[in-house]
């Protein structure tokens, strides 16, 4: 269902395949124009970027011979990243920065930015929920343009039901009156980090109340997700569990598990990801562990250039078993402390 999406996204004509070769030429016209852009509109990638002719780039392997950008650049740089006028900017997010005692990490977002993940639900997520669903929403959600308020704005164009509750606290103290909600709205998909469902399902068994019972898919981000946290809450709820992989840098959205919940898809019309060797920074090959980077190909205030996320993962070898021509990644792995960050 998402390769149709991004079929459409890099304009490939109605009833053409979905290709390796278009989704990588349509990946290295837009690493070009996003280059461009970046070293003639930002303080921070002119300098970055000096001596780089985007026109020179002649394939997307040609990423590895780009500059890293480091979360702590970011703190440092602030707006000098930053390719739209002030005027243009339609929210900003602030992030603390674990590991350092510097100023946070601003992330500046306008309307199309927003709307890049607006759309990836509505797309995205249509492999576990869809009309007449009843979804709860256990994600930041009070403020408009918050993950959560992206995520209800998603569905709704769907024909789901959303109720955003925002994050629960961690000591349980609303346990009992979502479990509440559950039961009598007859919530039957859901997003929440595995922290989270793991809770709500544990309150659930001892309650023995069966406020689960109708629940069919729920989609885990934001954290780690263990076999056994996962295994746990479809066991408790008789659930699917999907995962998601995405940061606030990458415009919140990042990869998902499809049917087969073999790995996470990329948004390749939006992202190209790497897997480098953290320790010199090369390549590696499918199937071996490293460090995920990421480059942004369609965010308009703040593109990213091969961002070190900090994170873990791999490329898995071969083809999906649900038909996608889309990459693969592993699950992603506890971030790890990557200069300062």
């Amino acid at each position: 269902m998402i390769d149709s999406w991004i079929q459409s996204k890099i304009g490939l004509p109605q009833g053409e395949a979905l290709t390796r070769s278009a989704i990588e030429s349509y990946q290295l016209e837009r690493l070009r124009a996003t280059l461009l852009r970046a070293k003639s509109s930002s303080r921070f990638y002119a300098d970055k970027l000096a001596g780089i002719e985007p026109g020179d780039i002649a394939d997307t392997s040609c990423l590895a011979g780009l500059p890293f950008t480091f979360p702590s650049e970011l703190t440092e740089q602030g707006t000098g990243m930053v390719c739209v006028p002030a005027s243009e900017i339609s929210r900003i997010v602030t992030l603390p920065t674990s590991g350092t005692t510097g100023e946070p990490k601003r992330i500046y977002f306008t309307e199309a930015d927003q709307e890049l993940m607006i759309d990836y639900i509505h797309h995205g997520l249509r492999v576990m929920t869809g009309p007449g669903d009843v979804f709860l929403v256990l994600m930041p959600c009070e403020r408009p343009g918050s993950v959560g308020d992206l995520v209800r704005v998603g569905l709704e164009r769907m024909g789901v039901k959303v109720i955003a509750l925002g994050i629960l606290p961690p000591d349980g103290s609303r346990d009992a009156e979502v479990l509440e909600l559950m039961q009598s709205e007859g919530i039957n998909s859901m997003l929440a980090t595995a922290s989270a469902a793991v809770r709500l399902a544990a309150a659930d068994i001892q309650a023995k109340k069966g406020c689960g019972a109708s629940m069919r898919t729920l989609l885990l981000s934001a954290e780690y997700v263990s076999d056994e946290g996962r295994n746990f809450i479809e066991a408790a709820w008789q659930c699917e569990v999907f995962e998601h992989y995405g940061m606030t840098e990458m415009g919140l959205g990042g990869a998902m598990a499809c049917e087969a919940r073999s790995g996470y898809h990329p948004r390749e019309a939006d992202l190209i990801f790497e897997i480098i060797d953290p320790a010199t920074g090369a390549p590696l090959p499918d199937g071996e562990p490293g460090e995920l980077v990421f480059t942004t190909l369609t965010r308009e205030a703040m593109p990213f250039i091969r961002y070190r996320t900090g994170d873990f993962s791999r490329w898995i070898p071969g083809d999906c078993s649900c038909g996608s021509v889309l990459r693969r990644l592993d699950r992603v792995g506890d971030r790890k402390l990557l200069k300062g960050y």
